[in-house]
């Protein structure tokens, strides 16, 4: 059994994770698009990319260079298999 130590560790290391990823998603749609996306409005969930406070013609651009993006996100990383953005 864990102790409350090694808990919190193991909680602190998997939120340097999601954040290690959700930086490489942001340079990859800047990369991509031009534009940069606060890592706040990025959300990953069963490999699928979730955007938040993103307007119509970003989302538009996004979309149109949807493949670019996860290739260079899934080429830069392997924590997770990133498949689709929404």
């Amino acid at each position: 059994m864990f102790n409350i130590g090694q808990f919190f560790k193991n909680i602190q290391n998997r939120h340097i994770k999601e954040l290690f990823i959700r930086s490489i998603i942001q340079a990859s749609i800047t990369q991509g698009t031009g534009v940069s996306i606060p890592i706040e409005d990025i959300t990953i969930s069963s490999g699928v990319i979730i955007l938040k406070n993103i307007s119509s013609g970003l989302r538009s651009v996004i979309f149109i260079k949807k493949q670019k993006i996860l290739d260079s996100v899934n080429k830069n990383q392997t924590i997770h298999v990133v498949t689709n953005i929404r």
